[in-house]
């Protein structure tokens, strides 16, 4: 079965090409035209000027690979999603990645604790143990938290450094939960989970001050790096992300008072909604406190909310079944950016065909297209051939893995002379198919919005490039045209520096290789953060690309 032809964005524009003083064409670019990836999500990045661009790279060997409408999935996968889809729309239930932010100290995790518990994924026994534990080492607030905080280095210092994943089900969605670190010092490590979520949790600290910690700006002053609430909501929209539900938490220390949460709300959704650039409709408030577990999965048998008894969603739970679920653009060939490189998966990952596990395994998120166990991808950059041996989805055993999965794959190679292990794939690799490989670029054109940092933004600056699972130092190689943001319409060619809150063109010249595409053509893989002093200096999407194709 053929799929849909896809629609390109129209990059020309009549007036011709500008002419800067060096003598280099500078060809403007309009997408006026949605990717092939917003026919199936339905939704754009509303923070980026998008009438306008201009391209400093020739138009050069990105052709040469075949376009994706030219692809047509084996008849074995079409059978096998088409089964898939049938038998979710038998179980009712919808797949959804979720991610959970917030600045350091926000109650992320002892709020993520107390909601598995109440929904009885967490055994008294286990809670009984962990409050005793917690109370020894004297962090007995720390209980709920430590459920999903195991590791001795997150217990010792009291944060969250990994991401750490569960699963559970609401009654329209089966989520997997992804607890996100807070502490700016961990903050690739979020990055690596938002780009794998299809939502937020975006939590707040409503305790006297921990909101305005939390959302305070970028200073001058020594040491201040801003609230991660501001970094968090920004990355999660930069990285795909358009619906957020907003935890305001804590409120107990305020005696729930009301005008706290409003006071709150009344200061971050014009941020979240003007500035970041979500839409007002997919924004949900709630307010919750982790510990009692009130407002979590039942209102408050205190009735500690009266001034909140009715609103829609009600309850946490009730706004995380709220989300509407992700379109799954299976026609599309091939991308899941590997988020982690293990062992194989062993005879359990055999999903009934795959004849036992190999000695290797990647897993990440499938952002589009399907694999089978018995297909063979290819993994870039190592441009190495395997075959697929054993699938997990979801953490148990099965023959397909298809967009919006979260997916172990077991693979094994093609031959005894390609060895496939982490000294050749890592993070940030990409699995693709032979046929329709992902670009390799050392050098590509972003267009971005400059956030605030001590310095402006200046040709040679060092970055380090983050990009779905990605992460790779670079440079700052050129300052192409500053942007009106409104218009996305050209205001001036090469600029000495950019100024937080400017739109511009620039080109990044990574250090090395990175799998990356042109958001019009995959929005995954064509969304960019830059980020250096442990701050997020800019964010945007690539637009056009000088590609090495293997």
């Amino acid at each position: 079965m053929a799929p849909p032809q896809e629609k390109r964005a129209n990059t020309n524009i009549s007036s011709g090409q500008d002419i800067d003083s060096t003598g280099d064409s500078l060809q403007r670019f309009q997408f006026n035209e949605p990717s092939p990836d917003d026919h199936h999500h339905g939704t754009d990045i509303n923070m980026l000027p998008t009438t306008t661009a201009v391209s400093i790279l020739p138009p050069s060997s990105a052709t040469k690979k075949p376009p994706p409408s030219t692809y047509t999935p084996e008849a074995a996968i079409v059978k096998a999603c088409k089964a898939a889809s049938d038998g979710e729309v038998a179980g009712g239930r919808s797949g959804l990645h979720l991610v959970v932010l917030g600045h350091v100290d926000a109650g992320k995790s002892t709020l993520m604790g107390r909601l598995l518990y109440e929904l009885g994924l967490i055994e008294d026994k286990k809670v009984h143990k962990t409050k005793k534990e917690a109370t020894a080492a004297g962090k007995s607030s720390f209980a709920w938290a430590w459920m999903l905080d195991e590791r001795p280095e997150e217990r010792a210092r009291g944060v969250t450094i990994d991401v750490a994943m569960t699963r559970f089900e609401t009654p329209h969605h089966t989520v997997t939960l992804l607890d996100a670190p807070g502490h700016r010092d961990f903050i690739p490590n979020m990055i690596t989970g938002a780009a794998q979520a299809d939502a937020a949790l975006l939590i707040v600290d409503g305790s006297p001050g921990g909101f305005e910690a939390g959302f305070s700006d970028f200073s001058s002053a020594a040491g201040s790096h801003g609230g991660q609430t501001r970094e968090h909501a920004q990355l999660a929209r930069s990285l795909g992300i358009s619906q957020v539900a907003v935890v305001v938490t804590k409120l107990d220390t305020v005696d729930y008072d009301q005008s706290r949460f409003d006071h709150i709300k009344a200061n971050l959704e014009p941020y979240l909604i003007d500035t970041v650039g979500f839409k007002r409709e997919n924004v949900q408030w709630i307010p919750a406190v982790g510990p009692t577990g009130e407002n979590l999965v039942k209102k408050s048998s205190r009735d500690n909310f009266p001034w909140w008894n009715g609103n829609n969603p009600g309850t946490l739970v009730d706004a995380i079944d709220a989300f509407q679920p992700i379109d799954r653009p299976v026609e599309l060939p091939l991308r899941m950016p590997v988020g982690e490189v293990g062992k194989g998966l062993g005879a359990a990952g055999g999903g009934g065909g795959g004849g036992g596990g190999g000695g290797f395994s990647v897993s990440g998120k499938i952002e589009r297209g399907a694999v089978i166990v018995g297909g063979t991808v290819l993994i870039t950059p190592s441009s190495q051939l395997a075959k697929v041996k054993a699938i997990l989805v979801d953490g148990k055993p099965a023959t397909l893995a298809r967009a919006g999965d979260n997916t172990d794959l077991s693979l094994s190679p093609l031959s005894s002379s390609n060895i496939i292990d982490a000294t050749t794939v890592y993070q940030g690799a990409v699995v693709c198919l032979p046929d329709w490989p992902v670009p390799l670029m050392s050098a590509f054109q972003l267009e971005v919005v400059v956030l605030p940092a001590p310095i402006p933004l200046l040709q040679g600056c060092q970055v380090t490039i983050h990009a779905h699972t990605a992460k790779e130092s670079g440079h700052v190689s050129k300052l192409v045209a500053l942007l009106d943001s409104k218009t996305g319409q050209v205001i001036r060619q090469k600029p000495r520096c950019l100024l937080p809150g400017q739109s511009a063109v620039i080109q990044v010249t990574a250090s090395r290789a990175m799998c990356l595409e042109q958001y019009a053509e995959c929005r995954a893989l064509g969304r960019v953060a830059l980020r250096d002093g442990g701050r997020t200096v800019a964010v945007g999407v690539v637009t056009d690309i000088d590609p090495q194709i293997f």
